[in-house]
C-alpha cells in the first residue's frame, strides 16, 4: 500500500513538473512570450531613433528650403558659389583646390 501511495506520489509531482515547464515554455517562447517581447522592444527603440535622426534631416532641409526661399543674400551666395555667376564689372579669379 505505501509503495502504491509513493508511485501515485511520484506520478502526481511528475505531471505538476511538467505542466509547470510547459506552460514556462509558451511563457518564454510563444509568439506572444518574452524572448518575442524583449526582441520586439529592441526593434522599437531603433526604429524610435531612426525616426528621431530623420525628423532632424527634415527640419534642416524644411530650414533650408525656407532660407533660400526668402533670404536673397542666401540665393545670391549660392548663385556665386555653384554657377559662377558674378555681378556687372566683377572679376572672378578661380583658384585651383589642392
Amino acid at each position: 500500500m505505501i509503495n502504491n501511495w509513493d508511485n501515485k506520489k511520484k506520478i502526481n509531482l511528475f505531471i505538476v513538473f511538467t505542466i509547470i515547464i510547459i506552460v514556462l515554455a509558451f511563457i518564454i517562447f510563444s509568439p506572444s512570450g518574452l524572448i518575442n517581447r524583449i526582441l520586439l522592444n529592441q526593434k522599437k527603440e531603433e526604429l524610435i531613433k531612426l525616426i528621431n535622426r530623420e525628423k532632424l534631416i527634415q527640419d534642416s532641409l524644411s530650414n533650408n528650403i525656407n532660407r533660400l526661399q526668402k533670404d536673397t543674400l542666401e540665393i545670391e551666395r549660392l548663385a556665386r558659389e555653384k554657377y559662377g555667376m558674378k555681378r556687372p564689372g566683377e572679376k572672378i579669379f578661380l583658384v585651383p583646390k589642392k
